[in-house]
């Protein structure tokens, strides 16, 4: 991940948990259930996210495999460009399995830290803790989602190449 990447992370994470914040404030919690309710999603995808990284892997690796055939049919440089390119989109299909593996273990922390503090506080200070310890839970989410879209746009370049290897073999 790259200093730009995380960056958008950060701003994500930031962005997610004002919004899930200010919206717990404003309606009184109120809407603590709604945000509940998606988190409730959040094992789930994250399974599926894991999984997908796993066979994206496999796929890329394939893709990898199949320019042998095209070694010298195409210029050495274009060969190399795209070896390079698709070992990236590799390390980026590694790297955003393991940000939802760390993710859900962010998310799952966050809610029992919430749960242990909530015991030990009352009243106004309690609402604070939960509502924080949601927003951040909720940011998680959010970013995981973020790295699903990230993962599926890499599919879709890794379709691409397949699509321009198939069509220059002979």
């Amino acid at each position: 991940m790259n200093a730009k990447q995380l960056a958008k992370l950060i701003a994500l994470v930031a962005i997610t948990f004002g919004i899930c914040f200010g919206l717990l404030v404003l309606s009184d919690g109120a809407s603590t259930q709604v945000f509940e309710e998606m988190l409730s999603a959040f094992l789930v995808v994250a399974t599926f996210l894991v999984t997908l990284s796993v066979a994206m892997f496999t796929y890329v690796d394939n893709i990898s495999k199949d320019l042998v055939e095209l070694r010298n049919e195409v210029p050495r440089d274009k060969l190399n460009n795209v070896i390079d390119q698709l070992s990236s989109l590799k390390r980026e299909v590694v790297s955003n399995g393991g940000l939802i593996v760390a993710l859900v273990i962010l998310e799952r922390t966050t809610k029992g830290i919430a749960v242990y503090q909530l015991a030990y506080y009352q009243d106004e200070m309690q609402a604070m803790i939960s509502y924080i310890a949601l927003s951040l839970r909720f940011s998680f989410f959010c970013v995981s989602i973020f790295a699903a879209s990230m993962q599926l746009n890499g599919f879709i370049i890794a379709s691409q190449y397949r699509d321009i290897i198939a069509k220059n073999r002979k």
